[in-house]
């Protein structure tokens, strides 16, 4: 019996750690996010409007929109501040 427990206990951790790490592997796609993307607007009493455009949080090239003062990038909301630049959406 004994060597039956020494054998299964190394056997179960690694077997955890094997699947507790499986489980926790982030894929490049699930870094992705997409958020709708808000123009920041400094002094006006909503700064942070939203345009009706996603973007996403990961990219090279800056997700804008054309909201009534020409071309602005977009920013993702926190709270009610929206300090994080969006990235425009790659279809795959």
């Amino acid at each position: 019996m004994k060597n039956l427990k020494a054998l299964l206990l190394p056997a179960v951790m690694v077997l955890a750690g094997a699947g507790s790490a499986y489980a926790s592997h982030v894929t490049k796609d699930d870094a992705k996010s997409v958020q709708p993307g808000y123009a920041y607007h400094f002094g006006e009493e909503e700064e942070c409007i939203n345009v009706g455009k996603t973007c996403d949080t990961t990219g090279t090239i800056i997700c804008t929109a054309d909201v009534g003062m020409g071309s602005e990038p977009l920013y993702q909301l926190n709270g009610t501040s929206c300090p994080d630049k969006l990235f425009e959406r790659v279809q795959q």
